[in-house]
């Protein structure tokens, strides 16, 4: 019987096997997945086209669980947080100290008077509703405080 050029040898097939193989598959799941990716973007850009049109300087981020466009829209540093299907997951935005609650204001006031306010973000989720974020600063010191929406403060990151 002649013997098949094209049948790989015993040492062949182990060689496919333990070499060759997995590194089909590997390029075949980075592939499947860069393809998930550019989708997930793709609805992701459909709903932020619909919803802020005006937006400028975008910026994208696709990860596993979200996928993030960052922006600025009508004078407004946002970011806009989405599902694989194009869904918003959440909306959040810079804002200044004074949009804050009365209570959180009143409070950083009194716990945090020698701090400076660096930064201050309004985080709306669909799961949790609308959180702040704050970023205050004292020397070398740097706290992020979580503010929700009736005015309590905590410690979010110190």
């Amino acid at each position: 019987m002649k013997k098949n050029i094209f049948s790989p040898s015993k040492a062949g097939r182990a060689f496919l096997s333990k070499k060759v193989l997995p590194i089909f598959l590997a390029v075949g799941l980075l592939a499947t997945s860069a393809f998930a990716s550019d989708e997930n973007k793709s609805h992701a850009a459909t709903s932020l086209k619909k919803n802020f049109s005006t937006a400028e300087n975008i910026k994208w981020k696709v990860t596993d669980n979200y996928t993030k466009a960052s922006f600025s829209w009508n004078g407004q540093q946002m970011e806009v947080f989405y599902n694989e299907k194009g869904e918003t997951i959440a909306i959040s935005r810079i804002i200044g100290k004074e949009t804050l609650p009365i209570k959180a204001q009143q409070t950083i006031q009194k716990k945090y008077a020698e701090y400076t306010i660096a930064e201050a973000i309004e985080y709306n989720s669909e799961e949790n509703g609308v959180t702040y974020y704050v970023t205050v600063t004292k020397d070398n010191k740097k706290e992020v405080l979580n503010i929700s929406f009736d005015g309590d403060v905590s410690v979010y990151r110190p």
